[in-house]
């Protein structure tokens, strides 16, 4: 998720953890129960009761795909606008409320969602859900509000991508991947489309898609389950529903292609490889992707995984290398590897081919014994994840909106477990027929 999909961020965890937890088929991976509140709001409660904190965290079902054609950019201009106030709670005040309160927010903008959260007191609690269900219903954007915050993004987008060729180097290879989906636009928007957004664009947007009906609560802490279902009833169980059809995904047809392109850009002092494998809706189940997520691990987790210890270390043909899987069962995702030569005159065709051979060689190599290791690795990583509300939450909320159901999260232990060798080597070969493959080369221009 934003990475779209939960098992980019299982790497890096100390193996001894694998050792010391026990993973009994018995024991629940996190004490997680989800309700539906009578207006079609999801809540998700994840207790732990080790200290008196508590996160409260709102996902809107609605990201940057959804912005209008013409229109890049309003998913997270909104996101900035939400801060901007309401009746209740004035331009600005949200934030000064949360600290003088001791609470740390925070929100965020992907490809699919928009998250909002507040990490506090549990005592704060009732005043941090106060304050979100009043944004949910209640903002006002004024003109002046308005064009501050597009400034804001504009800026934004300057500092992170318009003056910086590596962020704008990954973007240019997302948009070939993707083609015409919506996806293949940044979620930032262009500056073009950010110059052109008007107070109307984020009002219609706010309207269509800030509803109860399409939001998940998650409260993970120190909070019982029928407390979550009293606050969420009383804070959010009033707000009315919008009963508007669902926007209807256009059809998009695939171009298969293979492309491999090289871009020289100024102020690039070291040469980045990337390679991307596009991965269609329902072209994979759930253990087939979890299968291809361990086998990222495996190939580069960390500085011991087979990458590293081949290519860096033992060949020294790279400074870095690393892998990443992202996906979604309606939007699809991708295989990603990327890395950084040793050697800045290194060719680019030569890097492509060290790729292609040393992860397909890296599955020959990995054997039973291996695998287990590295389940144990992502086992302890996922475990660790309940002991902080904060990765909990995200956790449970990402993989409740990725299509997961509570049972399938509480055991996801297991799913972790079942995943055997055979299944890896199956959904590679699966992965080597996907038909959107593009590999991009970024030099300096004085090279």
């Amino acid at each position: 998720m934003a990475d779209l999909f939960i098992g980019t961020g299982m790497r890096k965890i100390i193996f001894l953890m694998a050792v010391l937890l026990p993973f009994t088929a018995s024991a629940k991976l996190m004490d997680l129960t989800t309700f539906k509140l009578d207006n079609g709001m999801d809540v998700a409660v994840v207790e732990n009761h080790k200290a008196p904190v508590v996160l409260q965290m709102l996902y809107y079902k609605t990201g940057s795909v959804n912005d209008p054609k013409g229109k890049g950019g309003i998913a997270h201009l909104l996101e900035h606008l939400m801060f901007r106030g309401t009746k209740k709670v004035p331009d600005q005040m949200f934030n000064r409320i949360t600290d003088v309160y001791g609470a740390e927010n925070n929100a965020y903008t992907t490809y699919d969602e928009t998250g909002y959260y507040e990490f506090s007191d549990i005592s704060k609690l009732e005043l941090m859900m106060a304050l979100e269900a009043d944004r949910m219903v209640n903002l006002t954007i004024s003109d002046e509000a308005f064009f501050k915050e597009r400034d804001v993004v504009l800026e934004e987008r300057f500092q992170r991508f318009e003056t910086q060729p590596t962020p704008l180097f990954y973007e240019t290879l997302n948009k070939l991947l993707w083609q015409d989906s919506p996806q293949a636009n940044p979620v930032s928007g262009s500056v073009a489309e950010i110059k052109a957004l008007e107070r109307t664009d984020a009002e219609a947007f706010y309207k269509r898609w800030y509803k109860p009906n399409n939001a998940l609560l998650v409260l993970a802490g120190d909070i019982t389950v029928n407390e979550a279902k009293t606050l969420a009833a009383k804070y959010y169980g009033g707000l009315k529903a919008d009963k508007t059809e669902p926007q209807k995904t256009e059809e998009i047809k695939v171009k298969a292609q293979d492309v491999f392109i090289k871009t020289k850009l100024g102020d690039v002092k070291q040469p980045r490889f990337a390679a991307y494998i596009r991965l269609e809706p329902d072209m994979f189940n759930k253990k087939e992707i979890l299968a291809l997520d361990i086998f990222a691990e495996y190939l580069a987790g960390d500085d011991t995984a087979y990458l590293y210890d081949k290519l860096v270390y033992e060949d020294k043909k790279l400074l870095s290398a690393d892998v990443g899987v992202s996906y979604d069962e309606k939007l699809g995702g991708s295989f990603s590897f990327y890395a950084t030569p040793a050697d800045n005159n290194m060719p680019a065709e030569e890097i492509s081919a060290l790729y292609e051979k040393e992860v397909a060689k890296g599955l020959t190599l990995l054997t039973e014994e291996k695998l287990t290791q590295i389940k144990n690795q992502v086992l302890s990583d996922t475990v660790y994840l309940q002991e902080n509300p904060e990765s909990a939450a995200r956790f449970a909320g990402s993989m409740l909106l990725s299509g997961y159901t509570t049972e399938e999260i509480i055991n996801y232990d297991e799913a972790i477990k079942a995943v055997m060798l055979e299944d890896i080597k199956n959904v590679f070969e699966k992965l080597k027929q996907a038909p959107v493959k593009v590999k991009g080369y970024l030099e300096g221009l004085a090279q």
